[in-house]
């Protein structure tokens, strides 16, 4: 029961999360709203709806550590994993000023978090904070793609991309669909959690270590599927800015916003792992900047991180011994 559970919820959250997407998008357009906006805010957020519902339903529900691990688990999926399998697919065009801004907002958040999570807690007073950052994080992007063609903004080209696919539809289709997909997405997120927290006590597992792999994957799925679509499609120059963005939504957005409803307490074994996203934040910026591009050796060598993150965790449960890797 717990595996339908679990696994019912984590589909809930894939279509849920889609159908904002596709209602706010219809609704934006019956607004008469810029593409801008409807990127930065409808389609961004739509896809990291799952992250923010996961959080808050587990906050609510007394489990903080699926609260935390769940971002932390999707915003290392994201760098390595997914950034990985669409480098080898097709090499990834860097923009500097996606770089250099979205980036920067990424390295600055994974760095916070890690601060903060020395203290033991995340307050709601450093929730609050995290918002005002993600709000100002907002504007810095609204105004610095204010005007700007669609092949230089990443959330333009996306809802541009939306509105050529036939995503909007509407205003009351959309309404109909956003109101589906909230739903959805509260009903996907109630049965994720409950699902977690039974297979965790089934395998004698801690409910971070469910949240930051299985949850984790479940919730990223959407991007997951996003980014390689594009990138078998040669729609490479969207890829990086989008799982970025993502990233500084998780992290401020979704997390800032469960911390500021209830504050979050951080296990100490979290610690090391909002180690291990700051150092991967801190590795994508470096291999972006150079040549602007990531390469498939670049990709590999993220996979490659990715797989010794999994070993590291299974390591530090007890599932893996040096000498079943070969090391004694």
């Amino acid at each position: 029961m717990a595996y339908w559970f679990l696994g019912g919820g984590l589909v809930l959250l894939l279509f849920g999360s889609e159908a904002i997407v596709r209602g706010g998008v219809a609704i934006s357009r019956g607004l008469g709203l810029s593409p801008l906006v409807i990127g930065l805010l409808v389609i961004t957020a739509g896809t990291s709806a799952p992250e923010f519902a996961v959080s808050v339903q587990a906050a609510l529900a007394g489990a903080p550590d699926i609260a935390l691990a769940n971002v932390v688990g999707s915003n290392i999926l994201n760098l390595l994993l997914i950034l990985g399998l669409a480098a080898l697919i097709r090499p990834l065009p860097s923009s500097p000023k996606v770089v250099l801004r979205d980036g920067g907002a990424m390295l600055l958040s994974a760095a916070a978090l890690a601060l903060m999570a020395h203290g033991g807690a995340i307050t709601r007073l450093q929730g609050v904070a995290m918002l005002a950052a993600f709000v100002l994080y907002l504007a810095l992007t609204f105004f610095s793609d204010w005007r700007r063609s669609a092949e230089h903004s990443v959330p333009c080209a996306r809802a541009l991309q939306r509105l050529e696919n036939g995503a909007a539809r509407s205003g009351a289709a959309g309404l109909f669909t956003l109101l589906f997909g909230l739903v959805g997405l509260a009903v996907g997120a109630h049965f994720t959690v409950a699902g977690a927290e039974a297979v965790a006590r089934e395998f004698q597992l801690p409910q971070w270590m469910i949240g930051l792999t299985v949850v984790a994957f479940g919730a990223s799925v959407p991007e997951l599927f996003v980014t390689l679509v594009a990138a078998a499609r040669g729609e490479t120059q969207l890829a990086i800015g989008h799982l970025i963005g993502s990233n500084v939504f998780n992290a401020l957005g979704a997390l800032g916003a469960t911390a500021a409803l209830v504050p979050l307490k951080v296990e100490p074994a979290l610690a090391s792992d909002l180690l291990v996203l700051a150092t991967a934040s801190a590795l994508i910026v470096p291999l972006l900047v150079s040549r602007w591009r990531l390469s498939r050796p670049r990709g590999a060598l993220l996979l490659a991180s990715y797989a010794g993150y999994l070993v590291f965790l299974a390591w530090r449960q007890g599932l893996v011994t040096p000498q079943m890797i070969g090391l004694g």
